[in-house]
């Protein structure tokens, strides 16, 4: 795809909208963002050891950059396949999936979405939400059977403040794993404005029972939960919902909503990167 051709979907917002999830200001904000990282990227790979052709020789590429960020959103956004793709941008299916997986990394390193060290405000400080989500997946290693979902999924813990930002996105681990399993695992913890580690009231549902973290009352099977229970687990799902929110967001990449059908060992990239957008989208609006 030609920047020509970019422009002409630009001069039309909702298009572009549909197709990414983004407006045009945010497609040009993350552009630019993400413009010096990869032409560092692109001069390593263009420099490697033993290289006898001079830097720039050889054949043009149909798409720059602006072109592989558009195919990289559209795949996420749509999660069609690779031919389809490439019959939109002019590029062969073996050559879309070579140039997403290329963009990927430096997606990430972009958004900085961490696994463990969450670093927090003062105003971030008081409160966190966790909760997992399941995704649907082909039996293969790194994946499990779900109880819950009565299907082979792929499981992924993230963490939300108050406001609605992500703030953290664990590893991904087998969809037979519980919850607190996977929390204990993740080891995540909070720093404040000065680096030091600090204690936050962090929010969660039942799967979370035998952690640090806030959970509802659970009914007890001698008798119905009383009035002030009831209560405090209306407040408690009120300020937990904003995880809830966020995840449903998540989902409308069809990537992470649809059986996912690519390598297990390029899902957790793809669910960050999908984060990172969702972050830009939420404090755009906000």
């Amino acid at each position: 795809m030609t920047t020509q051709k970019l422009a002409q979907i630009a001069l039309r917002p909702k298009i572009l909208h549909t197709l990414t999830g983004l407006t045009v200001c945010q497609f040009i904000v993350l552009l630019a963002s993400l413009r010096p990282i990869w032409e560092k990227a692109e001069f390593r790979r263009k420099n490697w050891r033993g290289r006898q052709r001079k830097m720039g020789g050889g054949r043009t590429p149909n798409l720059d950059l602006a072109g592989d960020l558009f195919m990289t959103l559209l795949f996420y956004r749509t999660y069609t396949h690779h031919p389809f793709i490439g019959l939109v941008v002019g590029l062969d299916e073996s050559n879309v999936g070579r140039r997403i997986r290329r963009l990927e990394p430096q997606l990430q390193q972009v958004f900085r979405i961490p696994e463990r060290k969450i670093d927090l405000t003062e105003d971030e400080l008081w409160e966190l939400i966790v909760d997992a989500t399941e995704q649907e997946t082909h039996k293969r290693k790194g994946t499990g059977f779900s109880g819950k979902k009565k299907r082979q999924t792929i499981k992924t813990q993230i963490h939300v403040n108050k406001d609605g930002v992500i703030k953290a996105v664990s590893s991904s681990i087998a969809g037979n794993r519980h919850d607190k399993h996977l929390y204990d695992v993740s080891q995540t913890y909070c720093r404040g404005p000065d680096g030091n580690p600090v204690r936050v009231q962090t929010k969660s549902d039942l799967g979370y029972v035998g952690t640090e973290c806030l959970t509802p009352i659970k009914k007890p099977k001698s008798r119905p939960l009383m009035m002030h229970e009831r209560y405090y687990n209306q407040q408690h799902a009120t300020g937990r919902i904003t995880v809830e929110h966020q995840i449903c967001h998540l989902k409308k990449f069809r990537c992470l909503s649809d059986r996912y059908r690519g390598r297990v060992s390029r899902y957790n990239v793809m669910f960050k990167n999908i984060a990172g957008l969702r972050n830009l989208i939420h404090t755009a609006v906000a």
